[in-house]
C-alpha cells in the first residue's frame, strides 16, 4: 500500500519565520502621529468593527487621540478629544453600561476626565471628576460587586488612591482616597488573594509596590508594601509561572534599570522581587504571550534608549534575556492586542515625542511560505520553489525561512523524516522507500510509502 501525500497534507510538516530585527519576533516599527507628548496608550474597539483601535493620551496638547484600525495592522489619521490640563493616563471601559466603549483620562493637574463613546469611534465632550494631587494614573474594574465600572485613579503628589464608584449612567460618586506610599505611578485592578473581590496593586516612585485587598464594597485594606526596585514605574498582573496565582511585573528606573518579578503566594501576599535586566529607563511593563508557547511574556517600553524589550517566560516565572526593538522617539507606554486579526498579540507604543509606534507580531504562521499572510494551502508555487530551487526561493522572497517542522519533537527536523510526519496525519505508520519526491504541475507526492 503506497500513501500519495497531495500538496495540502505535505504542508502540514512545515512553518516559517518572517525575518524581522531583533529575535524576528516583531516587524519593524510603524508610526503614527498622534498629539504631542504622548504619555499612555490603550486598545480596544472603538467604533465596534470588531477591529483593534488605539487611544492615547497626550500631556502637553491636552487631548486624547483616537487612531481607529483599518483590520491589517494600519491605522486611520488621529481624531483628538480634548481632556483635561496633561492628560497621563487612558483606560477604555464601557462606563454607561450601552455596550459602547468610553474613555476614562487621569489629568495630571487634579481631576478624572470622562469621555462617552457615541458608537462609531468618536466621543462626546470630557466630563471631569476631581481625584486629588496629580493623577497619574487610572485603571477600570468593578470595586463593589454592582456589575457597574469604576475608577482607581493614583495620585502621586497626596500619596493615595483615589475610588471612584460608578452609578451606572457614566457618572460617578465623589472620590474616595486610600494611602498607598510615597509617590504612586500607577495602579492596576485585579483579583490577587482569589477570594474574587478586586484588588489594588500601586507602585510608588520610592521604590515599592502596594497591595490594597478589597473587601467587596468598594472599600480596601490598609496597603502592604513589598520592595520592587528604585524609582518604580509601572506594574502588570498576570499569572507568570502557572499556578493560577496572580503574579506582579514592575518596571523599575532607578540604580536598577530592569524588570521586577513579584511570584504571588495566593493570599496576597507575594514572595520577594526577582529582577531582569532590561535597557535603559524601564518606565512601561505588560503581560501576555508573545510567542505563541502558552507561557506569559514580558515586554518593556525604555524612554532613554528608544526601544521595546521582549523577555520570554519560561513557564516556571522566570524569564529569558530581553531582545530588543526600535520603537521610536522615548517610548513610555506598551499596550498589547491583536492589531492586525492574525490571533498574534501585537505591541502599540506611545511615544512622548509625539504619536504612537506600532511593531506587529511575525511569530511563525504555519503554511505561509511566502509572508504574505496568507496561508499557501493551495499555493504551491513558492512551496515548489522552496524545495526544488533553494537559491531562487531565497531571492524571490529574501524575508522568508523557511524550516521544516519538527513533527514528533525528537529534536531532529522532518523534511525527509516520513515515518513520524505520517504518523502524525494518519495516526499510522509508514516506512520511507527513499524514493525521489515527484512534482508535476500543481501536483506534489512522494513516492514510494508503504504501510508498516
Amino acid at each position: 500500500m503506497k500513501w500519495e501525500l497531495k500538496s495540502s497534507v505535505v504542508l502540514v510538516g512545515f512553518f516559517v519565520t518572517c525575518a524581522a530585527f531583533g529575535d524576528g519576533l516583531f516587524a519593524d516599527t510603524v508610526h503614527y502621529s498622534g498629539g504631542i507628548g504622548a504619555r499612555s496608550v490603550a486598545i480596544g474597539d472603538l467604533d465596534g468593527d470588531q477591529v483593534a483601535d488605539l487611544a492615547v493620551a497626550n500631556e502637553v496638547s491636552d487631548n486624547v487621540s483616537v487612531l481607529l484600525g483599518v483590520g491589517d495592522g494600519t491605522f486611520t489619521a488621529a481624531a483628538h478629544y480634548t481632556a483635561g490640563e496633561a492628560p497621563r493616563s487612558v483606560a477604555i471601559g464601557d462606563l454607561n453600561d450601552d455596550n459602547v466603549p468610553d474613555l476614562a483620562v487621569a489629568n495630571y493637574w487634579g481631576n478624572v476626565s470622562v469621555l462617552l463613546g457615541v458608537g462609531d469611534g468618536t466621543f462626546a465632550s470630557a466630563v471631569n471628576y476631581p481625584a486629588d494631587g496629580e493623577p497619574m494614573c487610572v485603571a477600570i474594574g468593578d470595586l463593589n460587586g454592582d456589575n457597574v465600572p469604576d475608577l482607581a485613579v493614583a495620585n502621586r503628589y497626596s500619596d493615595n488612591v483615589s475610588v471612584l464608584l460608578g452609578l451606572g449612567d457614566g457618572l460617578f460618586a465623589p472620590a474616595v482616597q486610600y494611602p498607598a506610599g510615597n509617590g504612586p505611578y500607577y495602579v492596576a485592578i485585579g483579583d490577587l488573594d482569589g477570594d474574587l473581590i478586586p484588588d489594588l496593586a500601586v507602585v510608588n516612585v520610592s521604590g515599592n509596590v502596594a497591595v490594597l485587598l478589597g473587601v467587596g464594597d468598594g472599600t480596601f485594606a490598609d496597603a502592604l508594601h513589598y520592595g520592587a526596585g528604585d524609582s518604580t514605574q509601572c506594574v502588570a498582573i498576570g499569572d507568570l509561572n502557572g499556578d493560577l496565582i496572580p503574579d506582579l511585573a514592575v518596571s523599575t528606573d532607578g540604580s536598577y534599570e530592569g524588570v521586577s518579578v513579584l511570584l504571588g503566594l495566593g493570599d496576597g501576599l507575594f514572595a520577594d522581587a526577582v529582577y531582569y535586566p532590561v535597557s535603559v529607563s524601564p518606565v512601561s511593563v505588560a503581560i501576555g504571550d508573545l510567542d505563541g508557547d502558552e507561557v506569559p511574556d514580558l515586554t518593556v517600553a525604555n524612554w532613554d534608549s528608544y526601544t521595546v524589550a521582549v523577555l520570554l517566560g519560561v513557564g516556571d516565572g522566570t524569564f529569558t534575556a530581553a531582545t530588543y526593538y526600535v520603537a521610536g522617539v522615548q517610548p513610555c507606554s506598551i499596550a498589547i492586542g491583536d492589531l492586525d486579526g492574525d490571533g498574534a498579540p501585537d505591541l502599540a507604543v506611545a511615544e512622548y515625542d509625539g504619536g504612537v509606534s506600532v511593531l506587529l507580531n511575525q511569530r511563525a504562521t504555519p503554511g505561509d511560505l511566502n509572508c504574505d499572510g496568507v496561508v499557501n494551502f493551495f499555493d504551491i508555487d513558492p512551496f515548489l520553489l522552496a524545495i526544488m530551487y533553494e537559491t531562487a526561493y531565497a531571492e524571490q522572497y529574501p524575508d522568508c525561512d523557511i524550516m521544516a517542522a519538527d513533527c514528533n519533537g525528537d529534536g531532529a527536523v522532518d523534511f525527509f523524516d516520513i515515518d513520524a510526519f505520517v504518523e502524525l496525519v494518519t495516526g499510522r505508520h509508514a516506512q520511507l522507500w527513499r524514493l525521489p519526491p515527484v512534482w508535476s504541475g500543481n501536483m506534489f507526492t512522494a513516492a514510494g510509502f508503504r504501510h508498516r
